[in-house]
């Protein structure tokens, strides 16, 4: 009788965490009143603070769900999951001579660059292959096959309706979609793991980091309780009538009114009473260490992911991968873009091409030339170089920039620098020098006999 064990991880309770202490400033202490005669000072420990503002209730539970409300973590997947889904990827065939050329003819380049499923587009089901892998830690699409065992379709399932099994007599995984009453085994599927120490189904960045994640989540959790209850201060009036709780109040309220005169508002302006005086309150403690802990999570968020702040669209921070966008993209692409790649590829060929199509040297590949251009100027240099060279051919370069072949197959020719000859001209030149410095020799010795 099989064993099985269920490693389908997620759905675990998170234990609510005690809330660290904030650093105390020194600033002129504020008071709030919660309305229970209780009196909240900044120059309160942040626990007691909290308390006494009825904000000391905070739970959170850290899910992949909840993870993906945090904007730094949402903007990581979505830039990672965007860029990979966008660029071309295809199958291709190795020639006989060297080299490899797209294999259009094959089923699965209609798969991967037409029509993924009845009701996916290709860049939806790789995207969402790769949005379930970057924040579940793996993700599965069902491989449906013809009689021929081409492949047909790819459907992508998310990964909080699927169940992974694991058949411990016989070492084999299958996976329970219960919404659809079916099971598919290891071989049926397209299964992308993240980082693990086992390597036999991935970890979820959201568990590995999950006390980064938590403390984003308490201190939002915190920000909304704490604004909702109007707990902050804008400001102090300062009045020597102000001798009881009802004089105050009633100078807060002239204050207020002045500010709200007429229908179209007060446009900020407000004329105080003879003896009243208003005193701005700039940052408060509190809002300062909300700030200074969003952009520290944001960091470190961004820093899981390997990716700087900047391709997020933070502008206040200056990226240090280099100079331009094409050395930052550059950079990006080499140590994280690729490596993510090279998983989806090497899973795929395995899975969707059959083993005698492998061994003829059919694969499929990303195109991300696009993304390791440097700039114009650099990248005319190089075809300039490559062409003059005789690497390249000139029909070459322009595919490599979408550009339509030269008329005539003027551009099917290398040429090499200096007198820009075909180099099959050229070997024939030195084959016919060689030649006639031969037969010159044989006509010398002659004569001389």
């Amino acid at each position: 009788m099989a064993s099985w064990t269920n490693i389908f991880r997620f759905g675990e309770r998170s234990q609510p965490a005690p809330v660290e202490p904030v650093e105390e400033r020194s600033v002129t202490p504020a008071t709030v009143s919660d309305g229970s005669g209780s009196v909240a000072s900044t120059k309160d420990s942040a626990e007691e603070f909290a308390r006494k503002l009825g904000l000391d209730e905070l739970h959170v539970s850290v899910t992949p769900r909840n993870a993906m409300s945090i904007s730094a973590f949402y903007g990581c997947v979505r830039f990672i999951s965007n860029i990979l889904s966008s660029l071309p990827y295809t199958v291709y065939r190795s020639e006989s001579g060297g080299g490899s050329k797209k294999f259009t003819e094959h089923p699965l380049h209609w798969v991967l660059t037409k029509r993924a499923n009845r009701h996916m587009s290709p860049f939806i089901a790789h995207r969402t292959m790769l949005m379930n892998c970057l924040v579940y830690g793996w993700s599965i699409a069902e491989i449906k096959r013809d009689y021929l065992y081409r492949v047909t379709e790819i459907i992508p399932y998310p990964c909080s309706k699927v169940f992974i099994l694991h058949d411990i007599s016989s070492d084999e995984f299958y996976f329970k979609i219960p919404h659809l009453n079916k099971t598919l085994s290891e071989d049926e599927v397209i299964w992308l793991k993240d980082l693990s120490f086992d390597g036999n189904w991935g970890g979820s960045i959201v568990t590995w980091q999950s006390q980064t994640i938590k403390i984003n989540l308490l201190a939002k959790q915190f920000e909304d309780k704490f604004f909702s209850k109007s707990t902050f201060v804008g400001g102090i009036i300062e009045s020597g009538d102000a001798k009881s709780e009802d004089a105050a109040k009633t100078i807060k309220k002239r204050v207020v009114e002045g500010l709200q005169d007429g229908d179209d508002g007060g446009f900020g302006l407000v004329v105080l009473s003879h003896g009243v005086k208003f005193t701005k309150v700039g940052m408060t403690p509190v809002e300062s260490q909300l700030n200074e802990l969003f952009n520290q999570s944001a960091k470190e968020i961004a820093m899981m992911f390997g990716l700087p702040l900047s391709v997020l669209g933070n502008t206040e921070v200056q990226s240090s991968w280099g100079t331009g966008v094409e050395q930052m993209f550059i950079a990006l692409t080499n140590s994280v873009l690729i490596p993510i790649a090279t998983q989806f590829e090497q899973e795929l060929d395995y899975k969707c091409l059959r083993k005698d199509e492998i061994l003829k040297g059919v694969f499929t590949r990303h195109n991300f030339k696009g993304l390791l251009k440097g700039d114009q100027k650099a990248q005319a240099e190089y075809y300039a170089k490559m062409a003059g060279a005789g690497f390249f051919k000139l029909d070459e370069v322009r595919d490599l920039e979408e550009m339509d072949k030269l008329p005539d197959g003027t551009g099917d020719t290398a040429y090499m620098n200096g007198s820009n000859r075909p180099l099959a001209l050229l070997g024939k030149e030195f084959k016919q020098t060689k030649n006639n410095k031969k037969s010159n020799g044989n006509e010398d010795s002659a004569s001389e006999s």
